[in-house]
């Protein structure tokens, strides 16, 4: 379990651009649990993700 300030919180992402990814990266790091709900539109499958895309999502489960 991560330990922070926000540790025994769940949140729910819907956001797909704009703040929304970044806010959640930083409730993540500060222990938070992060869920990102994907559209399923969006979801490419085992296709390779960008440095990116890698680093904003870190500390999250993903659900599409």
């Amino acid at each position: 379990m991560t330990k922070g300030p926000l540790s025994g919180y769940r949140i729910i992402e819907i956001a797909g651009i704009g703040p929304g990814p970044f806010a959640a990266m930083m409730l993540a790091d500060m222990g938070a649990e992060v869920i990102r709900v994907e559209r399923a539109q969006s979801v490419k499958g085992a296709a390779p993700a960008t440095a990116h895309w890698d680093t904003l999502l870190r500390g999250r489960k993903n659900i599409a």
